[in-house]
C-alpha cells in the first residue's frame, strides 16, 4: 500500500470527484457491472491517501458537441492508479478537464480558450501536488457538480469506465 499526501486545501477536490461518482450511478443506461465499478472507484477515492497496489481505476464524461468537423468535446476526469513493480504506472492521482475544439486548430484564440476552460491536477505517489491554482480547483469543483450546465440540444453525453480489467464506454444522447 502507498500514500498520496493530501492537503487540507486538496480534500474538497477528493469530495467533488466522489459526488461526481454519484452522479454518474444516477444514469439509468449503466449496467449493473458498470455501476459496481463506479462504486469500487468511489471506495478507493474514500480511502485516500492510501492506495492498494495493482488499483486501475478512472470514471469521468465528456459532453460532445457538433461533429469532427466542426465540434467542441468538453470532458472532466478523474484517475487513480498504482502498480508497485511498474514504475510506468505510478501515476497517483489525476484530476482534469479537456476543453477539445475539433477540427485540431492552431488558432491563438482557440487555444487561448482551450487553455482558459483546461485544468489538470496531479498527485503523484508518495508525494503532495504542489501546484494548485485555486480558482482552478473551484472551477473543476463547480463543473463536475452542475455537469448538465454544458449540454446544448443536440448533444451527447458519453460516460467512461475503467476499472481494474473493466472497461466501459457509454454514449447517451440526451433530450
Amino acid at each position: 500500500m502507498a500514500n498520496i499526501n493530501l492537503t487540507q486545501t486538496h480534500k474538497p477536490l477528493v469530495k467533488a470527484a466522489i459526488k461526481l461518482g454519484d452522479w454518474l450511478l444516477s444514469f439509468d443506461t449503466l449496467t449493473a457491472e458498470d455501476k459496481a465499478a463506479i462504486a469500487s472507484i468511489q471506495k478507493a477515492l474514500k480511502k485516500l491517501p492510501k492506495v492498494n497496489d495493482g488499483t486501475l481505476a478512472m470514471y469521468g464524461f465528456s459532453i460532445e458537441k457538433g461533429d469532427e468537423t466542426n465540434g467542441l468535446v468538453r470532458g472532466w476526469d478523474l484517475s487513480l492508479e498504482y502498480f508497485s513493480h511498474d514504475p510506468e504506472r505510478q501515476g497517483g492521482l489525476e484530476m482534469f478537464s479537456s476543453f477539445i475544439p475539433l477540427p485540431e486548430t492552431t488558432d491563438p484564440a482557440v487555444l487561448t480558450q482551450k487553455n482558459l476552460n483546461e485544468a489538470y491536477f496531479h498527485w503523484p505517489i508518495g508525494d503532495v501536488c504542489a501546484f494548485i491554482k485555486p480558482e482552478q480547483a473551484q472551477r473543476w469543483i463547480e463543473e463536475t457538480s452542475q455537469p448538465l450546465a454544458f449540454w446544448g440540444e443536440g448533444d451527447t453525453l458519453r460516460i467512461e469506465i475503467v476499472y481494474q480489467d473493466y472497461y466501459s464506454d457509454i454514449e447517451n444522447p440526451l433530450s
